[in-house]
């Protein structure tokens, strides 16, 4: 056994040695003209058998590649660096074909799954994609089905200081009335770093919240429903308390927009309205699909010979004594 592994690891460390890298300095203006298949970038010897890499193989690898690791093997540099993981990857597999791998039960079957997975895959891509058509007016007839799933709720934004010192939330309402704008007292707080994390908390333009629906955040629920509350310009009387999270916060706030509920457009909702159609239709198609393939193989099922499974037997200890 022992030798078997040493013959084995020879090998291998026979392989990684004599694999060599060829550089070519041919231009790039004339990479078009060469034979590529004629350029040997490595080489190596397995169990006695020379083979050769080509600058046409490894392109080709590369090719097979998702497209955003692609771009990083696209000069000389990268496709060397690459090389090196190709020819890993090669020989590995080299290794484990020699130690039987490639005839196990078990990765025959699992070949075997994934083949058929592909199979059924490129079928349904013929009896299913290929096959589910709609047009503008199926788009409309489902906007119109389903307009309520297109509404946009009622939104709000204010002007807001939320502190968590209350003191200071009180002389800030207090410099507000007697004439400072909450616009400006806001931005003097935000500079100061004395604004808490909550509505307003903007450092690009402090104070103002983005517009927001009812259901924008459940923490800060009572701030929500009492801007929506109020009318468009005015502000709060007293310094607004709130607890969110189990912290306390002050606030200081005056309602600036109200955004009424609206039904949106279809052209609006047309990339989600077309997606739900698409995957109406192949369900639809699939079924019928099914239907055709059962029908032609003369489907039966029995599914009232399917036994009931056996209940484990309760011993006469146990069912004269029941649970207290």
């Amino acid at each position: 056994m022992k030798k078997s592994i040493f013959v084995v690891a020879a090998v291998v460390f026979t392989c990684l040695l004599t694999w060599s890298l060829v550089r070519s300095d041919n231009h790039e203006s004339a990479e078009e003209k060469i034979d590529k298949s004629q350029i040997i970038i490595a080489e190596y010897k397995w169990n006695g058998e020379f083979h050769q890499i080509s600058l046409a193989e490894l392109e080709a690898a590369i090719a097979e590649l998702p497209p955003h690791r692609q771009r990083g093997y696209v000069n000389k540099a990268g496709k060397a660096e690459y090389l090196e993981d190709y020819i890993d990857k090669k020989l590995k597999l080299l290794q484990a074909k020699d130690a039987g791998f490639d005839k196990l039960n078990e990765h025959l079957k699992k070949m075997d799954d994934y083949t058929h997975q592909l199979m059924v895959e490129k079928l349904t891509e013929i009896e299913v994609d290929a096959k589910v058509s709609y047009t503008d007016e199926d788009l409309k007839v489902y906007y119109e089905d389903h307009k309520s799933e297109y509404i946009e709720a009622a939104k709000v934004r204010a002007t807001c200081i939320t502190l968590d010192d209350e003191d200071l939330a009180n002389e800030t309402l207090d410099q507000i009335k007697a004439g400072t704008d909450i616009a400006e007292m806001a931005k003097k707080l935000s500079e100061e770093k004395k604004f808490a994390n909550g509505p307003g908390a903007n450092l690009e333009d402090p104070g103002n919240t983005p517009l927001f629906s009812q259901n924008a955040s459940p923490s800060w629920s009572e701030f929500i429903d009492a801007v929506f509350e109020m009318e468009i310009g005015e502000m709060t009387d007293t310094v607004f308390e709130t607890d969110v999270n189990e912290e306390t916060f002050y606030l200081i706030f005056r309602k600036e927009e109200y955004q009424p509920e609206r039904q949106k457009e279809l052209e609006e909702v047309k990339s989600d309205v077309e997606r739900k159609v698409k995957r109406q239709m192949k369900r639809a198609r699939i079924f019928e699909w099914i239907d055709a393939i059962s029908l032609s193989a003369k489907l039966k099922t029995y599914p009232e010979n399917i036994p009931e499974p056996v209940q484990p037997e309760t011993s006469e200890e146990e069912s004269s004594n029941p649970e207290e």
